[in-house]
């Protein structure tokens, strides 16, 4: 509930202001935070290529169509990502506050993540003690 606040809040600052820029530290120090305090989770087994190909296909996708909308003229007939949501987020107060949503949805995902698995009794996996 403080995050959708929040969310609410930092959503009516302009885009690319001080305010917008500062209103993101806050959430990025209590995620640190929590993320530090956690107990480290043990090593897993490593990446296999099955897991690791797809996703550098997306990024590899996404950096070359930024590259060669960067280079290409007009903007309109290649934009970039940024074009596209500019217009959406310094106008629409929704949009800013669902992008905050998204981004608080994916920090708790994030430091939920680096968490050791909990057993059967309900207490951390042996070894997630520091």
């Amino acid at each position: 509930m403080v995050a959708v606040g929040y969310a609410a809040v930092a959503a009516l600052f302009t885009p690319l202001t001080w305010p917008a820029m500062l209103a993101t530290l806050p959430p990025l120090f209590v995620a640190g935070w929590v993320a530090l305090r956690l107990p480290v989770r043990p090593i897993g087994p490593g990446l296999r290529r099955r897991r690791v190909v797809p996703w550098l296909a997306v990024v590899a996708a996404g950096t070359i169509w930024e590259l060669v909308a960067l280079v290409r003229s007009p903007r309109a007939d290649y934009p970039t990502i940024s074009s596209i949501v500019s217009p959406l987020a310094g106008t629409q107060w929704w949009f800013r506050f669902a992008g905050y949503l998204l981004w608080f949805a994916a920090g708790v995902w994030l430091v939920r993540r680096s968490r050791p698995p909990l057993t059967a009794a309900g207490a951390r996996a042996v070894g997630a003690d520091r």
